[in-house]
């Protein structure tokens, strides 16, 4: 990006990571809830002038259940 803007950058990384995650059938979307946003850290453009880069990561929510963890009974 070309400004330091933490959630412009968000809004970015959010629908990109999205149509990353749409991409695999195995899962059915994002868990949003998991969002991490690292940044901005400053690089330079091939001009010269600064950008700001972020990196984000989110978990997938699967569309299959995962086996059920309860505790198991005790004897």
């Amino acid at each position: 990006m070309p400004f330091a803007h933490l959630s412009g950058a968000t809004s970015a990384l959010r629908t990109q990571l999205d149509r990353q995650i749409a991409a695999d059938e195995d899962y059915a979307g994002a868990d949003w809830s998991t969002l991490c946003v690292v940044g901005p850290v400053e690089t330079f453009d091939p001009h010269g002038a600064v950008q700001f880069e972020y990196r984000g990561s989110v978990e997938p929510r699967r569309l299959a259940a995962l086996p059920n963890r309860t505790a198991r009974s005790r004897r």
